[in-house]
């Protein structure tokens, strides 16, 4: 093989042989994307290029890989797992199809399936590895090999040599490739040597020429010819693995232009959608988020916009420093003798609220008032999430103690990007206040006066100061239930008492406004996790399905919260109080015994699991989200409905073990399934709990 079919072959990179995936550039294109792809899924499991075509492998890498990038979620996760286990034969090979006549390529893409997929099966992965180190020839096949057992994950003894051969192919001055090919050999040579686990020799050098054959309209080519997207994804490959941004905004349009109405994406605009082009453009959008702080993808399950209209009418304040466009809100400041502020008319109490946020040169002071009241002219006083040189997400105590309360922790500060955008997560709980930046705890703070307002108004600060500028991407809010006394009307979250075995234990109950008496009701039994342990018997409500039926404005239904202290191991002291706490319910209200359904997550996922095998008689169906169960309990649960939920990033224990029990349970001919969500960590429950057709089945669970 000479030098230029060498480097030629070496640009191809790893994702190359047609198989691609679907992306979004909103959070409601990203959803539209997340259906596009789920629709490709047959039923048998695998992923057809066309609607209702045969399935195929690299379909099925690529269907995996566009839902990953927009966090959709496998419609059949099992099947799929079975069907990339079926294109396996007897040599350790992979083949397009079940049956099929396998090779090297085929079974790399079938190691990159089932990496992705985190199949746990050793037989599989070491037959193939044997299969690649015997058939392995041509250097497509060794670098298609090398992505492959990466994805399992492994490295291969021959690296050292790669790297030897690619740097006897460089220019004297440290770059591939020869005149408009330059950017697309080069960038094809620098990504080969960093996923191979090396480091460039020439870092600045090689960036220039990537990010110097950037065009005009925002994206690459191979040569002189017109941009397109494959080169686009093989150089922005290169740069996103050296952490170096190319001009953001221009690509994003050039990407844009080539999303249809489908949810799909076409190489060229007006082209049909493919699942080829559809994982060039969202993987592109994903290393764009990436490189310039933003999360990967924007998560609204169970968050609200704060800001929706482009008058800014939910607002209140000096309006003419601020302007939304977009999912954007933008405060411009000429120079200001004072703060100004721009504060929401609504009041908010417990609430997570997250946003990016980033100041322009990283200049200027801002922040991010909350729990406050206005102190007019031109102030607010209350809590302020702090933003600036000095001030970086720090609590501060805006108008009132006037001092910084607890300043941020140096892990936070660590993750900031001064220049760049930032991810801010603010947490009020009761007296519990946490700040984090760049998923980081930056601030962790308990308030101990009890005359501080335990809630107030929303804002945003342009501080007095010279000319500055700062944005707010995605300022996005969940509300969470302030359970109250118990009140004579009876509704909404409420705190009741029980006498336990071990004393009194408190605990929320929603009540319904339909609730009336006249007619029996259905009761779904929540378990927290292991966070909201304690005695205060309000905690519970306000992570997962508590915040859920807040969003949804209610549902017909009793949700009992109980607090455990310790654990919701079977038969501990906290799941008999969690019993006493259903009965108690069921003595003062009119209940359907028929419709009881239990649910929980993470260390409640796992006692849901438990209670149900220890009292299945009690209960018509059973929800556990991520958290384990024990197999040899299985037998307990058949007659029970049982639907599943963990995300694909959780503990691979964990997502392991809600796979076998669901595929047990589906062996025993039990109503089960599991849904994993794609790219997501611990937290499943707010897309579980946020998604109408969980809450519908729950409400209609009922025992024979």
């Amino acid at each position: 093989m000479n030098q230029r079919t060498w480097v030629a072959v070496l640009c191809l990179g790893l994702a190359a042989g047609g198989w691609s995936q679907a992306s979004a550039q909103t959070p409601a294109q990203f959803t539209e994307t997340a259906a596009f792809a789920a629709s490709h899924q047959n039923r048998d499991g695998g992923f057809s290029e066309t609607r209702g075509g045969a399935s195929t492998l690299g379909a099925t890498n690529a269907g995996l890989r566009v839902l990953k990038h927009v966090g959709g979620s496998v419609p059949d996760v099992l099947a799929c797992i079975r069907f990339v286990k079926s294109c396996q034969d007897a040599s350790g090979g992979f083949a397009s199809r079940p049956g099929g006549k396998p090779d090297t390529i085929t079974t790399a893409v079938g190691l990159l399936a089932a990496g992705d997929l985190k199949i746990a099966d050793e037989a599989m992965v070491k037959a193939a590895v044997a299969y690649m180190g015997e058939h392995a020839r041509q250097f497509e096949e060794v670098r298609m090999a090398v992505a492959g057992l990466e994805a399992v994950p492994a490295k291969s003894p021959d690296f050292p040599r790669w790297l030897e051969q690619l740097k006897g192919m460089r220019n004297a001055e440290g770059t591939w490739g020869e005149g408009p090919a330059a950017a697309f050999a080069t960038g094809g040579a620098a990504a080969a040597i960093l996923r191979m686990g090396f480091t460039l020799d020439d870092h600045a050098r090689i960036a220039a020429v990537l990010k110097n054959a950037q065009r005009e309209d925002g994206a690459w080519s191979k040569d002189a010819g017109p941009s397109d997207l494959g080169s686009t994804y093989r150089i922005l490959r290169a740069l996103y693995m050296m952490k170096e941004t190319p001009r953001v905004e221009p690509l994003l349009k050039y990407i844009a232009a080539r999303r249809n109405s489908d949810g799909g994406y076409t190489m060229k605009p007006g082209g049909p959608s493919s699942l080829g082009a559809s994982y060039l453009a969202t993987i592109a959008i994903r290393w764009l988020r990436l490189l310039t702080g933003a999360e990967a993808v924007v998560e609204t399950a169970g968050f609200t916009p704060l800001a929706t209209s482009t008058n800014l009418d939910e607002w209140q304040g000096e309006k003419s420093y601020w302007k939304l466009e977009g999912t954007t809100l933008t405060g411009r400041s000429p120079g200001l003798a004072h703060n100004t502020f721009l504060a929401t008319k609504q009041t908010y109490a417990d609430f997570v609220l997250k946003m990016d946020f980033r100041l322009e040169n990283g200049a200027g002071n801002s922040g991010v008032q909350f729990r406050s009241v206005l102190a007019p002219p031109h102030e607010m006083s209350g809590f302020q999430a702090d933003i600036g040189e000095g001030y970086w997400a720090s609590l501060y105590d805006e108008s009132r103690r006037n001092k910084t309360l607890v300043a941020a922790s140096p892990e936070a500060i660590h993750a900031l990007r001064k220049n760049g955008w930032n991810h801010y997560v603010i947490r009020a709980m009761g007296n519990h206040i946490t700040l984090a930046l760049g998923g980081r705890t930056a601030v962790d703070y308990h308030e101990t006066d009890p005359t501080i307002a335990p809630d107030g108004l929303i804002a945003v600060q342009l501080h007095a100061g010279g000319p500055m500028r700062v944005e707010f991407n995605n300022l996005m809010i969940q509300p969470l239930p302030t359970p109250a006394p118990q009140s004579a009307a009876g509704h909404g979250f409420q705190q009741r008492t029980v006498a336990a075995d071990d004393g009194d234990r408190k605990y929320t109950l929603y009540v319904p406004d339909a609730y009336d008496g006249s007619k029996p009701f259905p009761v779904i039994l929540f378990l927290h996790g292991s966070g909201e342990r304690g005695n205060d018997g309000a905690a519970p409500a306000r992570v997962g399905l508590g915040p859920a039926i807040l969003k949804r404005g209610g549902i017909p239904a009793l949700v009992l919260f109980p607090q455990a202290r310790r654990t919701w191991a079977a038969d501990s002291p906290d799941i008999k109080a969690a019993l006493k706490a259903l009965d108690d319910v069921s003595a003062h209200y009119k209940i359907d015994p028929k419709r009881v359904v239990l649910t929980g997550l993470s260390m409640g996922g796992r006692g849901s699991w438990e209670l149900a095998a220890l009292h299945p008689e009690r209960f018509a169906a059973c929800l556990p989200i991520c958290g384990p169960g024990s197999p040899e309990k299985v037998d307990a649960l058949r007659a029970l409905p049982i639907w599943a939920f963990c995300g694909d990033e959780d503990r691979v224990q964990t997502l392991h073990n809600m796979r076998t029990m669901v595929d047990s349970l589906i062996q025993k001919g039990a109503q089960a399934r599991v849904t994993e969500y794609r790219g997501v960590g611990h937290n499943s429950w707010d897309r579980a709990y946020n998604d109408p057709a969980v809450i519908d089945w729950m409400l209609a669970a009922q025992k024979p």
